[in-house]
């Protein structure tokens, strides 16, 4: 567990903010676009609509994805009390 100051805890923070928001964006896109683009072709998978399989199918492979890449990647592992730590 890491140590952080106080400017590098607010520094950590936003950025494990950002990436999640950022994710969020990315797992929105994905689950919205494919349901407008593929609405209306009259497929199907698995006895439902193509647009459906495809648009809650790929967002949650993204969201699963992305949360592992963020997880080794972004976040950091640090005490957050600092009461806690004394």
């Amino acid at each position: 567990m890491k140590k952080l100051s106080r400017e590098e805890l607010d520094k950590q923070l936003r950025k494990e903010s950002q990436a999640t928001w950022v994710l969020t964006i990315l797992c929105a896109l994905v689950h919205i676009v494919p349901a407008f683009l593929l609405n209306g072709n009259g497929q199907q998978m698995f006895n439902m609509p193509q647009w459906f399989v495809v648009s809650v199918g790929g967002a949650g492979i993204v969201a699963i994805v992305g949360i592992i890449v963020l997880v080794k990647t972004v976040f950091i592992d640090f005490d957050y009390d600092e009461e806690a730590a004394e």
